[in-house]
């Protein structure tokens, strides 16, 4: 599945959690592992004579010299923590679509970098290194969050369960390829999960299971994952299955993930504005910026408005019809 992994650094002791998970996903997957660091070009401005804060070019060449040390320090690093190949590379330009050129380039199949977040909620903005990445790539973005668990496991303790988000979307479902290699590789067991919201008034006002409406649309939801969960189970995975109801979508896909003490969210996103289910700016952005849990966010090839003309079913897309 994975034959080339990215994981973009900056030299930053806080990417150390992420570096230690690309490594052991390399590792399993029997994959190259590439470290990429891009320096945007420093922005040079003029300087008052004889001033102590001028910038020679003997400065900048040797910063330029200590940072590739650092990064051949940390490909030899990971060179002895498994029987892997890693390559190390130093590029110029604008860092978020350098690292894009650079993944299309070497044909990367998954990118994995640290959340750089604090405690789980330091939002990464739109503007982000990794939202970009995500909008503009059709490959699998893993979002780590620091934990010293995940430095010290081996590659199956280290996402060893997994939570996926389903809205009954075709394009929710198309990460279940991804999850289904993932977790039979990692052994993982995974969590398909639908959150339901009231969309009527009486819905609003008493939301309970017991109700005509809600025993239906209950029903309705058990046997749609039921389909998804027969497509992973015949890939040979465990698989659970829950159904929550609540008007926060984003809030209740976390405390289920809290709850069952989830390693990983799993979720795809139509990486563009104007769509009602996991898209930045709503759901996914939310997830995002709020979970302790490390994220695996896959921006599918088809877009919805390519959904919304195949007309497919839920029901269509699980079954291959």
């Amino acid at each position: 599945m994975y034959k080339v992994i990215m994981a973009p650094t900056e030299g930053s002791d806080s990417e150390r959690t992420a570096i230690s998970v690309a490594v052991k996903l390399a590792q399993r997957f029997e994959a190259d592992l590439r470290l990429v660091r891009v320096e945007s070009a420093p922005l040079v401005v003029e300087t008052i004579p004889q001033s102590p804060l001028l910038i020679t070019e003997q400065t900048l060449l040797d910063e330029r010299l200590a940072r590739l040390r650092k990064l051949e320090a940390l490909g030899t690093e990971c060179r002895a923590l498994g029987d892997i190949k890693v390559m190390t590379a130093y590029e110029d330009g604008p860092v978020a679509p350098r690292l894009r050129d650079y993944a299309l380039k070497f044909n990367v199949d998954l990118i994995v970098m640290s959340s750089h977040s604090r405690g789980g909620v330091k939002r990464i903005t739109l503007g982000s290194v990794t939202d970009y990445l995500i909008r503009n790539t059709n490959i699998p973005v893993l979002v780590v969050r620091s934990s010293g668990s995940l430095i010290g496991a081996t590659p199956e303790q280290t996402f060893s369960r997994i939570v996926v988000p389903l809205d009954g979307s075709a394009l929710a479902e198309q990460i279940l390829p991804e999850i289904a290699a993932l977790a039979l590789r990692l052994r993982s067991t995974v969590s398909l999960l639908q959150i339901l919201t009231p969309v009527t008034y009486s819905q609003k006002e008493i939301m309970q299971p017991g109700l005509p409406w809600w025993d239906n649309d209950i029903a309705a939801a058990d046997a749609y994952l039921a389909r998804a969960a027969s497509y992973l189970t015949e890939e040979g995975l465990t698989v659970s299955k829950d159904v929550v109801l609540s008007e926060d979508v984003a809030m209740a896909i976390l405390d289920f993930s809290i709850r069952t003490r989830a390693d990983l969210i799993a979720l795809a996103t139509s990486g563009i504005g104007g769509m009602s289910r996991f898209v930045f700016g709503t759901v996914a952005d939310e997830i995002t910026r709020k979970s302790p849990t490390s994220l695996l966010v896959f921006h599918p090839k088809q877009s919805a408005a390519t959904e919304s003309a195949r007309g497919s079913s839920a029901a269509e897309t699980l079954t291959g019809v």
